[in-house]
């Protein structure tokens, strides 16, 4: 038996977040030609659809009943709003569960054939988002706790929803695949943190290296250094000290007019 929730406001008339605006005509006018034999609108997250059926962005839900409305109280009393009541898949209902695209988004196409030949606005998809473009949105939210039937609400109704019987579930195909994609992505992880720890290993080893190479050539430019410094402290000891007598200098040509004069040629 498939889940089908209460009515949740999905759009208010007038100014969204981003600029753009919603008319009464259109919320009344995707009320009433609403119809999902004519064409369905599906539920997708943050309105990307995913072309795998166990994607992760694959649909969600569908929308069911479309309904128009005026706003009875609060800040937005008497402004029309579009309601819609929505089939939502498991997926959706863990995102809900754990605080996630709590909110509706509408996909409006105006202009859209209907099925008595007429054209106006239509509601062709909802997305689930955190970040709504219209204001004043229902806030969905899933309990597992004991009631009639289960349902999503508003936020200004307290919900109870009926706990179904786990005991014999079998998870679909979808969702096994997805767990077992999540299960993939998680060992792709580890094997890239083992990388990661090896080849910080590595680099430390050869940090070392270097480090213990440099050291070794400081030191022996260091021993170089200082027997230079001992070999230059040598020669000056042969530099003779001051006061030496120097040998007087012959040049070759001192007894040169001593012969001469005694009549050598």
């Amino acid at each position: 038996m498939k889940l089908t929730t209460d009515f949740i406001r999905a759009a208010v008339e007038g100014k969204t977040a981003d600029g753009r605006e919603i008319t009464a005509l259109q919320i009344q006018q995707m009320a009433a030609s609403y119809n999902p034999e004519v064409y369905n609108a599906r539920i997708w997250p943050e309105h990307i659809r995913g072309i795998m059926p166990d994607g992760l962005f694959k649909a969600l839900g569908d929308v069911v009943q479309v309904k128009a409305e005026a706003i009875k109280e609060g800040a937005l009393k008497s402004k029309m709003a579009l309601y819609v009541k929505i089939e939502p898949h498991p997926d959706l209902i863990t995102m809900v569960r754990s605080g996630q695209k709590v909110h509706l988004s509408i996909e409006m196409q105006d202009n859209f054939p209907s099925a008595n030949g007429t054209h106006g606005a239509y509601l062709v998809g909802l997305g689930v988002t955190d970040s709504p473009a219209s204001l004043g949105t229902g806030l969905m939210h899933f309990s597992a706790q004991h009631r009639t039937e289960s349902r999503f609400s508003e936020p200004v109704e307290l919900v109870q929803f009926a706990k179904p019987d786990l005991s014999n579930l079998e998870l679909p195909a979808e969702l096994q695949s997805f767990n077992g994609l999540m299960e993939h992505f998680k060992t792709e992880l580890a094997d890239v943190r083992t990388e990661r720890d090896q080849l910080r290993e590595q680099l430390n080893t050869i940090k070392a290296q270097f480090q213990q190479q440099l050291t070794t050539e400081r030191e022996q430019f260091n021993q170089q250094l200082a027997a230079k410094d001992d070999e230059i402290e040598s020669l000056k000891q042969q530099i003779p000290a001051d006061g030496y007598n120097w040998r007087k200098l012959f040049r070759g040509d001192e007894d040169k007019a001593h012969v001469v004069g005694k009549g050598w040629r």
